[in-house]
């Protein structure tokens, strides 16, 4: 927003006096200058740009911002942390960290790309000293979605690998030692030093120490391995025993053409941007609500499902004082709705100026959560009905992650009637949730090129073909038996950290340093109303979120454990070395973009004092104008004045 020079503040916690339409708001008028306006170069006219285009319909906008949000986590990662963290006392942590940093952040983002019609390397015009942490949202989507398509190409090759008379991982073969086809009895406990509690028991798992496995009457069993599990470890992935160069291997070539086939699959779904995809989306971010309802009611029709449900759902509300749950539930909260990557700032660019969005914040962000309990159900009946069958404990079959999706659940399918027709309609299931959110990933990254470059908009075509091709190649190492370990890295280090660090930063630099009035303002605006509940975003925005991000981020530090190759082997050094490496890319441009505005300001604008030329730097230009295509900023002709101030001073902070 333009800010005059002159003293003064505007006041909106009186009560609202207007009509609750755009055009009953003052209208913009030209004339209005600031700090800003010196040596400004006149903006081109739009029609020298090629159109940015807009969604064809409002569903597609909800559809693809529920793709972005409802991933692969929902399926995999959630239901096993809700369980391994209290059961219902992790969904309420879940449920207050949304309402405190999700859903506030989530309608924050849709606000800066709505209201400016600009993805997120150029809706900092506000403060264009921070115009760093759009660049740094852009190379985490990119990092994201390089390791993201990997993952949607081991759904392919289970896709496939399901089209067979005999499920490939329900058999043994004869290279894989020790493995079992079927779980039918639990697994002895591992062998101790206690060899009067051995004797005794008559029966132990060995350790791989010699000096236990051989100090009783009997010898010790081997530990099993499930052919559900060697099969994606040795089969599909073939994962190798490190990460060191000369255990990095070549390509598995079948991985590898999964992959070229998912990155086809994307180039052709954006080749001509939200045209398309707002097209696909509306099978790909629906037909996985289909199918979890159908495997809902299957599996609550198992026997042994209340078992599972049980497991899933009983609180143990003594794990709400364990900081560790907290900080389990932002993690998730951050990667599944996708605060701060830019997929939401770039979505709400294509909106329609008027756009009543503080509603779709609410919807998406509550359709996530209600995704995550659904997928619970759906997993945990059918291990209850799983472990009921084969006479063991539940926490023998859950897992998290890779081993739920492409173990421990297709261990369960296996076990099913007709086990073809639910593997494929599972595996098709993850592909389109996988799918959908690589969308709005890469998405975001060519919104940002063609933001900053208008006229590679004639070539969208040609640049999606050559950004799917080198991300491909990209990809490539970790299709290799070390590419698993790679994958770690790059989510741990690439997505991770960056996330939390990236959204401090953000909404500091738009509350703190803008204002959250002038937000506000901005929002008025736009909706032609004040949101629905405003002081509790106004709370949020400006005090709660950015102290529980941070809080999070430096516990996070403070407790920091490297990823690791096997239960409590670190990833070696020179690994964690190039983890921290891409950590710092991915974040550089935030130090490097400041530094550099501000060195220009100062070199360009001798004429300013140096308390003008701070406060210029952290200024709105001249270009932060709201997308409806007024040539000023509303402050400017509502007759209330903003005092020229940024920070802790900053008038438009509270008042």
């Amino acid at each position: 927003m333009a800010l005059p020079s002159s003293k003064g503040s505007y006041n909106l916690w009186e009560k609202d006096t207007h009509k609750s339409t755009s055009t009953s708001l003052p209208q913009p008028t030209q004339g209005h200058l600031h700090l800003n306006d010196e040596r400004q170069e006149p903006d081109k006219p739009e029609s020298d740009e090629p159109d940015r285009g807009q969604w064809g319909h409002k569903a597609e906008f909800i559809l693809s911002c529920i793709g972005l949000s409802v991933g692969l986590g929902n399926i995999w990662r959630f239901p096993y942390l809700a369980y391994e963290y209290g059961g219902a006392a992790f969904l309420l942590a879940y449920l207050i960290l949304q309402l405190l940093i999700g859903k506030p952040l989530y309608f924050m983002e849709l606000v800066m790309g709505q209201y400016t019609g600009k993805g997120p390397t150029k809706c900092w015009e506000m403060n264009p000293a921070a115009k760093g942490i759009g660049i740094s949202m852009c190379m985490v989507s990119l990092v994201v979605s390089i390791y993201y398509n990997i993952i949607v190409a081991y759904t392919i090759y289970y896709l496939f690998s399901s089209m067979q008379a005999t499920l490939p991982w329900t058999q043994c073969k004869p290279e894989w030692v020790n493995c079992i086809s079927e779980r039918n009895h639990p697994a002895p406990v591992p062998c101790t030093t206690n060899i009067t509690v051995m004797e005794n028991l008559t029966a132990c798992q060995c350790t791989k120490n010699s000096t236990i496995d051989n100090a009783f009457s009997f010898n010790c069993t081997p530990k099993y391995r499930t052919s559900t599990e060697l099969f994606f470890y040795n089969e599909v992935i073939q994962k190798s025993d490190g990460m060191e160069p000369d255990k990095m291997g070549a390509p598995v070539w079948k991985l590898a053409l999964s992959l070229l086939l998912a990155w086809i699959l994307v180039a052709v779904c954006l080749a001509k941007g939200i045209k398309t995809s707002g097209k696909v989306v509306y099978f790909t971010a629906t037909f996985p609500y289909v199918v979890l309802l159908i495997l809902l009611i299957r599996g609550c029709l198992l026997e042994g499902a209340v078992d599972g449900v049980l497991f899933f759902i009983v609180p143990k509300w003594e794990r709400l004082t364990d900081i560790n749950v907290w900080v389990a539930a932002a993690g998730q909260m951050f990667f599944s709705l996708s605060v701060s990557f830019g997929g939401i700032i770039m979505f709400g660019s294509y909106n329609k100026f008027t756009n009543q969005l503080h509603g779709d914040a609410v919807v998406v962000s509550s359709m996530d959560l209600v995704t995550s309990v659904i997928a619970g159900f759906v997993v945990f009946t059918t291990f209850g009905h799983m472990a009921r069958k084969a006479g063991i404990p539940i926490e023998q079959v859950a897992q998290s992650g890779y081993g739920l999706a492409f173990v421990a659940y297709p261990e369960a399918l296996s076990n099913l009637p007709v086990p073809q027709l639910w593997s494929v309609i599972f595996f098709f299931m993850l592909f389109s949730l996988g799918l959908d959110s690589e969308f709005g990933l890469m998405e975001t990254v060519l919104t940002c090129l063609h933001d900053e470059f208008p006229k590679l908009r004639k070539w969208k075509v040609q640049v999606c073909i050559i950004f799917s091709i080198a991300c491909y190649i990209m990809a490539l190492p970790c299709t290799c038996p070390g590419g698993d370990y790679v994958v770690t890295l790059m989510d741990h280090y690439g997505g991770d950290f960056a996330v939390l660090f990236l959204s401090f930063f953000e909404v500091i630099s738009v509350m703190w340093v803008y204002g959250t009035m002038r937000f506000l303002k901005d929002v008025e605006y736009m909706l032609g109303h004040r949101p629905s509940l405003w002081p509790y975003w106004v709370a949020c925005w400006a005090v709660l979120s950015p102290l529980l991000i941070v809080f999070m981020f430096t516990y996070r530090m403070v407790q920091y454990k490297s990823p690791t190759i096997s239960d409590d082997e670190p990833f070696p050094h020179f690994a964690q070395s190039i983890g921290w490496a891409l950590l710092t890319f991915v974040l550089c441009p935030i130090p490097l973009w400041f530094f550099y505005h501000a060195i220009r300001t100062f070199y360009k604008n001798d004429h300013l004092t140096t308390s003008q030329k701070i406060k210029k730097i952290f200024s709105p230009t001249k270009r932060w104008l709201p997308a409806d295509g007024s040539k000023s900023s509303p402050d400017s002709s509502s007759g209330q004045e903003m005092e020229d101030k940024y920070g802790v001073d900053n008038p438009a902070l509270f008042v």
